[in-house]
């Protein structure tokens, strides 16, 4: 009997564990569509001095009016690392057709003195090049 019951306790752990895992709750959004925007502009300072917050705003074009900013992602352009602005999209039939510029700010900070290229993908083959000059 002792036996039984120690069994069906633990069938009943392992059901419930085998739901709760199975939770969505981290799973990718499905309702959204992820993909590449160009840059057409990158403003901010030109230096800027050893642990200082620097912020770039980037401006871009979504493909239309629903789309937003979602991240920055590393790509390479020509053996140099920059980066790429990806922006998302709900799958829905959107109500606003129109391209649009959006905007999204970039912050840094650094450690080091030194010249810093920041790259942003302005087509496939070509960036935005912001030179930044940091003094001690």
């Amino acid at each position: 009997m002792k036996n039984f019951k120690l069994q069906s306790i633990a069938l009943m752990l392992l059901f419930f564990v085998a739901l709760t895992s199975c939770s969505s709750d981290d799973s990718p959004n499905e309702d959204v569509v992820y993909k590449s925007a160009f840059a057409t502009e990158v403003s901010g300072p030109l230096t800027g001095k050893v642990g200082q917050e620097l912020s770039y705003a980037i401006t871009f074009r979504v493909e239309n009016g629903c789309g937003e900013f979602n991240q920055l992602t590393d790509v390479e352009f020509n053996k140099e690392p920059g980066y790429q602005v990806e922006a998302k999209y709900p799958k829905a039939s959107c109500n606003r057709p129109d391209p649009e510029n959006r905007v999204t700010i970039y912050k840094i900070t650094t450690s080091k003195a030194g010249t810093y290229y920041l790259r942003i993908a302005k087509s496939e083959t070509e960036y935005i090049v912001t030179k930044v000059v940091i003094t001690d």
